[in-house]
Parts: C-alpha cells; structure tokens; sequence
C-alpha cells in the first residue's frame, strides 16, 4: 500500500499500486497495460502523480478475464460479452465456452485413454515377448468394443474395409478410442485352422478407469483374466504359424478356448517399397 492513494471517497477503493496488483496476479505490468489498452480492466490513476492504482474487486475480474483469454477468447469477446452488463449476453458466452470446454475434456480423455490403454497393453507385451505364446493372467479386467463383420469373405483387412469404417463410427457414436484395432477369429474356426474374422474391436478400457464405457451395450468384458497370448512380428513369420502355435499350446496345456481369438494391431504399416511392418498382440481367455 501507499501514501500516494487518493483520498476522495469515490476513488478510496483503488489502493493498490499497478506493481502490487501485478504481483498479487501473478502477471506482469505489461499485461495489465495491455488489458487497460483494451479497456478491459481499467485502473484508476492519479493525476497528482500519475500513478495507477487498482481495487481489490479487480482481482475478480483478473480471474474472469485470465480464464477466458486461457479459453482463446479475443479481448474483444471479453470486452462486448463479459462488461457489457447485459446478463443474458453474458449467460450465452458462458454457456458456450463451458460446451467448448466439454468438447476439449472429451477429446483429452479420449487421448488420454488411448495412452493409458497403450502403456497398459505395451507393458504387457513386454512381459508377453519371447518369441512364442505363453499362459499369462492379466492383472486387470478388460473390456473391448466389438462391431460383427458383415463382409463375405473376411480373411483380410481388405475384404473387411466396410466393417472397420462401421467400427469406426461406432465408437466415435459412443465416446470410445478406437485405436489400436483389431479383428477376432472365432474360436471354432480357429481351431479348425479357419481364420475368418468375425468381430472388429477396439480395447475400450483397461481396468476401472472409464466407468462410463459400461453403459454401450456392444462393450464386452473378457470373461476371465486368464489367457493365452503372443506377439507377433513380421520377423516371426506367416501370422498363421503363430496362430498354430497357440493352439499347440492350448491343447499342450490342456485348456479351452473360452472366447475368440482377437489379433490386436499395434503397428501395421504396408509400404509398397519396403514391404509390410507389424507388430500384432494375439490374445484369448483360456480356462
């Protein structure tokens, strides 16, 4: 404070000095006089010594506008909806900015899941790469999005084209990342060395993490945590090796296909000039 202030009653609020208010902010003096420019956050100044000074219901509205410039909103948005002192104006502006920000919320947790459910399944797969397939129990519940294929015949990506498309919209229509995709085989065909796709499906969740997801009624939760899986590379050979060997396994061990077998792709890259790069995680509940 200072003994500078203007004793007038109608100017008695304004007691603090542009310094002080910027430190109180967080902000620099060149903020403030950029927002004095812009007649958004005006300061009272003292014509006996020039200086200028603010009131302590400015920091008020520091904080509105702070937020709402943080929103992208021009000084000018800010100057005709927020001091126009017209409520119904002002409750419009608000209400957009906050379905903007739903709209951000949405696509960070959609990133955010994507992420999660990566690391979640990478870690696994690091755990999971030894070269062939192995017994293994997930340490946490997982629960994928699953879309029928429709297409005849369905042995490659090509063929089911359509039915991706169609997964694709499905799980932007339900707020889910779809990526990574896969396809599964079901179990029969499988072990009758018939890889026909019958599913295309997307790892909606790992874990507790995205209660919401509960409610889409094509989200399937794997029925049990104990499984069989592999990793797969273009460097192990023809995917139809590795899917043979899991069935070796299955029947070595004595164990039962208790879902179907879904090929999820992390990587897979098809480049005319260098060939094809993939890298597959093959898994199925076993009991």
């Amino acid at each position: 404070m200072t003994s500078d202030i203007p004793s007038t009653n109608s100017h008695s609020e304004y007691c603090i000095t542009a310094g002080e208010f910027a430190r109180m902010c967080q902000t620099t003096r060149d903020t403030l006089r950029y927002y004095e420019k812009q007649g958004i956050l005006v300061p009272y100044k003292n014509k006996e010594n020039g200086y200028h000074y603010y009131s302590y219901s400015q920091l008020s509205s520091y904080y509105f506008i702070k937020t709402f410039r943080s929103l992208d909103c021009s000084a000018a948005d800010i100057r005709t909806y927020l001091l126009s002192g017209e409520e119904i104006r002002f409750d419009e502006f608000v209400d957009q900015q906050y379905d903007s920000l739903l709209q951000l919320k949405l696509q960070i947790d959609q990133k955010l899941s994507l992420i999660s459910n990566t690391r979640k399944i990478l870690k696994q797969m690091r755990v999971n790469d030894i070269g062939h397939p192995i017994l293994y129990t997930f340490p946490e519940d997982i629960f994928l999005k699953l879309t029928p294929v429709l297409s005849t015949p369905a042995t490659s990506s090509g063929e089911i084209a359509s039915d991706i498309q169609r997964h694709l919209e499905s799980c932007t229509a339900s707020a889910i990342q779809p990526f990574p995709i896969g396809a599964s085989i079901g179990s029969s065909d499988f072990l009758n060395s018939c890889y026909v796709y019958n599913n295309i499906f997307s790892i909606a969740r790992i874990g507790k993490d995205s209660p919401q997801a509960e409610a889409d009624h094509d989200l399937f939760p794997l029925p049990s945590r104990n499984a069989i899986v592999s990793v797969c590379t273009e460097n192990d050979g023809d995917i139809c090796k590795t899917y043979a060997d899991i069935a070796t396994l299955t029947k070595q061990q004595r164990k039962h296909l208790c879902t179907d077998i879904y090929s999820l792709s992390i990587v897979n890259v098809l480049d005319p000039h260098a060939g094809r790069k993939y890298l597959k995680y093959i898994f199925a509940c076993v009991e």
